[in-house]
């Protein structure tokens, strides 16, 4: 069984402050002002929906997007998550569509399973991290829920988002998945090398039903 619901409304936030940027892509984490418009509908969203920010973070609408993932277009969703490095800092990309096109990503609704990475080259000193990149495509054919697990560690005031559970850098993945069940609890990996997981904006959301 497929999600009830025709589209995945997914709203990419980005904010910059303190040297560094930080991607949200859930609307339910304990840091309400940094959470976004994220659901699934039968109508499909147009605008883009970020909290305000604060504590010297504000939005980047050149990196902030909304896509309108039409589930009945095909099998799979193929998630391409992008991570770019720059002097210590993470910036993580899912959507195909920001304004800032260097940084778009290959994610797409499918008959077929992507199995190549598709992300933007970057640019203004910013480089593809291959360690924290990845391609997965969920099977939504049988599947009534997506079950979306976000996991931002922290380091020295920098942060560093994931939702994906296959990137090479594992201690660093998650538990998002598609399956007939919603999730009940939150699952990262421990993250090291003097990043610790923030619980205060890591979250899991269960889409569908």
């Amino acid at each position: 069984m497929r999600p009830a619901e025709r589209y995945l409304n997914l709203h990419q936030c980005v904010y910059v402050g303190s040297g560094g940027h930080y991607t949200n892509v859930l609307p339910n984490t304990a840091n309400t002002a940094f959470n976004t418009g994220t659901n699934v509908s039968n109508t499909p969203d147009t605008a883009l929906s970020c909290g305000p920010g604060g504590g010297g973070w504000r939005p980047a609408p050149a990196n902030s997007a909304v896509k309108a993932f039409d589930l009945t277009a095909g099998r799979y969703l193929n998630v391409h998550q992008c991570v770019y490095f720059s002097a210590g800092q993470h910036y993580t990309a899912v959507l195909p569509n920001t304004p800032n096109v260097n940084f778009n990503t290959g994610t797409n609704v499918s008959n077929t399973a992507d199995t190549k990475l598709n992300c933007g080259p970057g640019g203004g000193g910013w480089r593809l991290l291959l360690a924290n990149s990845a391609v997965k495509s969920f099977d939504l054919a049988g599947n009534r829920y997506l079950n979306l697990h976000q996991c931002v560690w922290t380091s020295s005031g920098q942060y560093y988002m994931g939702v994906l559970p296959n990137t090479p850098n594992a201690n660093f993945n998650t538990g998002t998945n598609a399956s007939g069940t919603a999730d009940t609890a939150l699952n990262c990996r421990s993250g090291g090398g003097g990043w610790s997981l923030n619980p205060s904006d890591s979250a899991f959301l269960a889409l569908g039903g």
